[in-house]
């Protein structure tokens, strides 16, 4: 598994003074191919409690909320269909350390690819929301 890197433009991720522990930005993937086994962290400078991850291109959104198990999220498709993935099917976020292994005191979040969950993808534009 990697951390996916390359090809990232990284807009936002910049906390309001007004609101220390809500973070939102946008990152831009462009046409580097994306293996199964990627991910990306985001830092967030707080543990978060909820994040909200679309793929803008492709109209999917990708919920987390405390509570839930590592590496799952709710899947919500263009078409208005929800799923729950889960560790080993179609995985999801985890809140991790800089390098991206789990903590659950950790000030980042991770994502992984997956074509299920199409949350990165090659070639696609997506924004996040975390709050604690």
């Amino acid at each position: 598994m990697a951390n996916n890197i390359a090809g990232q433009t990284i807009t936002g991720n910049s906390a309001p003074p007004d609101s220390p522990k809500s973070k939102v930005g946008r990152i831009v993937f462009d046409a580097t191919a994306i293996t199964t086994t990627d991910f990306v962290v985001v830092p967030v400078g707080f543990t978060p409690k909820y994040i909200s991850w679309e793929n803008v291109t492709d109209r999917i959104k990708n919920e987390w909320y405390e509570g839930m198990a590592v590496d799952s999220a709710i899947n919500t498709v263009a078409a208005g269909t929800r799923t729950l993935s889960t560790t080993g099917a179609n995985g999801g976020f985890t809140v991790c350390s800089a390098d991206g292994t789990a903590d659950v005191n950790g000030r980042y979040f991770k994502i992984i690819q997956n074509a299920t969950l199409g949350a990165i993808l090659a070639s696609k534009t997506t924004t996040w929301m975390a709050t604690a």
